[in-house]
């Protein structure tokens, strides 16, 4: 599919998010962001040479019997300034992951969760400042007060917390996720962004709902902008050594011709390690179930603003997680209450784990706070 010089194209996610196509700048952005460029060609001829590349339908799918969505969701809740000698930026934020399971035998209508969903809430200072003490909101009557984990990143700059922040929630998918493979079994760990670095199991994948360093040269680009729904790429390899990963892209729904050439186009990502042969078979066809299974889950406009690359499942996972961070307007309301009286230090709170119900010590973002998926 030619791109016409000039051509003005709709973006078909909702003007809330930056959009399935970005720059590399989001907090998101892939680890392996730094090796950067195009694609050697040899890199790009995993499973077909680079003249050969076309658009490939399910072949010979996985046997894959049920499927393990994980995700996590983020909140700042409130901007600080740490005032001092040495002034810090600062974030109060929130961040809540869990994963649900779709069997397939049934059609993966149905989503339950693995296990109860975590939540983290976080104090986040920039300039390197580790030495400030925990951050408690208490609750009104009595009721248990939540304490904040002061993280430190070396960064000074007025961003730095949210990245941090970012990089918490990350952590808490890869633990979870580590803590899932003993019984993933015959299934597939289905990671909503990045592939976590969880060593070599060819079970767990990224998933990257939006378009960001593109790394393919022109001719492979054209290959997945012509991409019909239940199609994908040819496989190729990202990086080098251990941390090497299969790639590929998958069309979940033909886009109007009002969109863009690449809307409706998901990227996966797979374990390659040193020696991607090893694993191009299985890998192949966990690539070819992907393309046959993934455009049964994909979301329709009136269902979210991020069409079809937010998955059915990972939408309910997400609209769960945000509850369980609490209610909003009643941590600001106890949060100035707090800073009023004088910052709290730290007590005997727990650090972490299961919120409050939203009626009692309750924490979440402040109405002008920010999210990220």
């Amino acid at each position: 599919m030619s791109v016409a010089r000039g051509r003005l194209r709709l973006e078909p996610w909702g003007v809330d998010y930056l959009g399935s196509v970005q720059d590399a700048s989001g907090f998101a952005a892939d680890p392996d962001e730094e090796l950067g460029g195009a694609l050697a060609p040899g890199a790009l001829e995993a499973e077909l040479p680079l003249e050969a590349w076309r658009p490939l339908t399910a072949a010979a799918p996985a046997p894959v019997s049920r499927v393990l969505f994980l995700d996590g969701v983020r909140r700042v809740e409130a901007r600080l300034l740490l005032e001092d000698e040495a002034p810090a930026f600062g974030a109060l934020g929130s961040c809540a992951v869990a994963a649900v399971a779709c069997r397939l035998s049934d059609g993966g209508g149905s989503a339950a969760f693995v296990d109860e969903p975590l939540v983290e809430r976080w104090c986040a200072l920039g300039g390197g400042r580790s030495d400030h003490p925990d951050v408690l909101v208490t609750a009104a009557g009595g009721g248990q007060p939540i304490r904040y984990r002061t993280a430190a990143s070396p960064d000074p700059d007025v961003d730095a917390p949210v990245r941090l922040l970012q990089a918490k929630m990350r952590d808490a998918e890869r633990a979870l996720a580590a803590r899932l493979l003993p019984g993933l079994d015959d299934g597939l760990l289905l990671c909503d962004g990045p592939r976590p670095l969880l060593g070599d199991d060819p079970r767990v994948l990224g998933y990257l709902k939006t378009v960001q360093a593109q790394r393919l040269p022109p001719v492979a680009l054209e290959v997945v902008r012509g991409l019909e729904q239940g199609q994908r790429s040819p496989l190729y390899v990202v990086g080098e050594g251990e941390h090497a990963r299969f790639e590929w892209y998958v069309r979940l729904r033909d886009p109007r011709p009002w969109l863009h050439t690449l809307a409706g186009s998901v990227r996966l990502q797979g374990h390659a390690g040193a020696e991607p042969e090893r694993q191009l078979a299985w890998m192949r066809a966990v690539a070819d179930w992907s393309c046959e299974a993934l455009p049964r889950f994909a979301t329709r406009a009136h269902q979210d603003p991020r069409a079809p690359q937010q998955l059915l499942p990972v939408r309910a996972l997400e609209q769960t997680l945000r509850r369980r961070l609490g209610s909003a307007p009643l941590l600001r309301r106890r949060l100035i209450a707090a800073l009023a009286d004088g910052a709290p230090a730290a007590g005997g709170a727990p650090a972490s784990g299961r919120p409050p119900a939203a009626g009692g010590a309750a924490a979440g973002a402040v109405p002008e706070g920010s999210e990220a998926q």
